[in-house]
């Protein structure tokens, strides 16, 4: 007799689920692996439980569908809730699924019993637990939460008991057969005219896209670069969003991370057009260095950050763009600006420092990455330089962890990556420190048949905490690694691998990994002196 894991299951599928990545428990976790195994699901086993939410959270957005990440009861809950924050942050709609002890057990038995929705409670959007009457109206609400409005992780707790509790046909809901609209974003609304009328009063504006345009699908993102293309002026984007407009077209001014290095073409603009942009985005907290007027559209309204919108729109963001480009007509900027801004970044692209230097490894990876390829990449200095020097030339073609910026998501956000695109060339960059924190992955990713490519930048240090202490006057204490031969390592799970100390040696090991369609790692001496 089917089980109200079986419910679970079902509302699953019919959102679309086919993966569930995870570290399971001896509970709930037993029930809905064999019931998602019934139903044509797989269970994704991850190294750890924090790895398994980064993966589903990629996997996720690169399926448009919701994620899955289940963990076991208590100290896996506990675990997950470090890729739970990177999934807060990063705006992902991800189901995170727990197990519990059944109602009897969990009054009467101390051990392993954590109050798990205050776990939950700061780095979710709800936390909702199935009892045996409701587990579909619960699982399509955790859904629906999820990937509303600005969309993030759902925690909800399994009961062991409610899961083995017989399910009646009525149990089971009906597929889903409905659309919802945020707005449908008329073009004769009052909000759209509004900032249609003041992009056309404006002689120059700049476009700044974020967020909630990719989480948005392909229909958002085509949206967007039409808009962009009406529109004609340059087009920045934050980390998660490079390459919704191909950072290869001509209007791509490159990556926006709220800091200098963009202020001199910015200072350019009359007018910032803000589309599906997230404060949170903002690299360095509660900085925002521009003057200029502020038009927003985005799907929920602005309430926190260092600006605020001069006219601001809450709209669906495929249709909201769809009207407000037409109504606004193309707006001319001198393409020497553009142009300058964006070689003055290229430049940076050709060291002349001996040795192999961090801007080596983003040029040669770059220039042998096909536009089809996905670039994951982790926190650290890598990651601020390869953030600008970094050309993505398609919609979710680069992810990292943007709004907490935390270490150790690359690796399973590659492994998630490869899975959700099998056909796609993945390469993930990390530092040491990150990898030594994920190195499990690899089995992972092995045992899923997932080659991608890995590049470690090794300095055996912790480069961005060095450069802290520098500029501080500080001691290089609690930062520096010992020598690990991470090909050698990376073999032992069975992955190809080379270690490589020049451009030449990185770009023959880079064309070699890229070609073989099997799991690489590439362990780059870099010259850490070279950010």
């Amino acid at each position: 007799m089917p089980s109200q894991a079986d419910v679970v299951v079902a509302v699953l599928a019919d959102a679309g689920v086919d993966r569930i990545f995870g570290v399971p428990g001896s509970l709930s976790s037993v029930e809905l692996i064999d019931a998602a195994s019934r139903a044509g699901i797989s269970y994704v086993l991850c190294s750890n439980e924090s790895s398994a939410a980064a993966m589903a959270g990629v996997y996720g957005s690169l399926k448009e569908t919701i994620g899955v990440v289940s963990t076991g009861v208590g100290p896996g809950a506990a675990a997950v809730v470090h890729g739970v924050a990177h999934l807060y942050m990063e705006r992902s709609p991800v189901l995170v699924l727990t197990d519990r002890y059944g109602e009897q057990e969990y009054r009467r038995l101390p051990r392993q019993r954590l109050e798990q929705h205050e776990l939950f409670r700061s780095v979710t959007k709800a936390t909702l637990e199935v009892s045996k009457y409701d587990v579909a109206a619960t699982m399509r609400r955790a859904i629906d939460i999820a990937k509303a409005g600005r969309p993030g992780p759902v925690h909800v707790d399994l009961p062991h008991d409610v899961m083995l509790a017989p399910a009646l046909d009525d149990d089971f809901p009906p597929p889903i057969k409905r659309q919802t609209y945020v707005s449908d974003g008329a073009a004769a609304s009052e909000g759209i005219r509004a900032a249609a009328a003041a992009i056309e009063a404006a002689t120059r504006p700049a476009v700044i896209v974020g967020y909630q345009v990719p989480r948005r699908g392909a229909a958002a993102e085509q949206a967007f670069v039409e808009f962009a293309e009406k529109l004609n002026v340059p087009v920045f984007a934050t980390l998660g969003a490079k390459g919704t407009l191909p950072e290869d077209h001509a209007l791509a001014a490159g990556t926006f991370r709220g800091v200098a290095s963009e202020k001199a073409l910015l200072d350019g603009a009359d007018l910032i057009v803000l589309v599906g942009f997230d404060p949170v985005e903002i690299f360095t907290p509660g900085t925002w260095l521009h003057d200029q007027p502020i038009v927003s559209i985005d799907e929920v309204p602005y309430d926190e950050g260092p600006y605020l919108p001069t006219v601001e729109v809450v709209a669906g963001m495929t249709d909201g763009l769809k009207a407000l480009t037409s109504l606004v007509t193309p707006h001319s900027w001198n393409r020497e600006d553009i142009d300058s801004y964006k070689g003055k970044r290229e430049a940076a692209l050709n060291p002349t420092r001996p040795g192999l230097q961090p801007a080596s490894v983003i040029r040669v990876t770059r220039e042998h990455l096909p536009a089809s390829g996905i670039l994951t990449v982790d926190a650290g200095q890598h990651k601020v330089v390869t953030s600008d020097l970094w050309e993505t030339r398609r919609a979710k073609g680069f992810f990292s962890s943007s709004g907490l910026g935390t270490m150790a998501v690359s690796l399973p956000a590659a492994i998630g990556a490869k899975l959700a695109e099998p056909s796609a060339p993945v390469v993930c960059f990390t530092g040491d420190g990150g990898f030594l924190m994920r190195v499990g992955d690899l089995e992972t990713a092995v045992r899923e048949q997932a080659p991608i490519v890995v590049v470690v930048f090794n300095d055996r240090v912790l480069n961005l905490i060095k450069v802290a202490q520098d500029r501080k006057g500080y001691e290089h204490l609690g930062i520096n690694f010992g020598e690990t031969d991470f090909a050698a390592v990376a073999r032992g799970f069975g992955f190809q691998a080379a270690r490589v100390t020049s451009d030449e040696e990185l770009e023959a090991a880079i064309k070699q990994a890229l070609a073989s369609g099997q799991p690489w790692l590439i362990d780059a001496m870099i010259d850490g002196d070279g950010y």
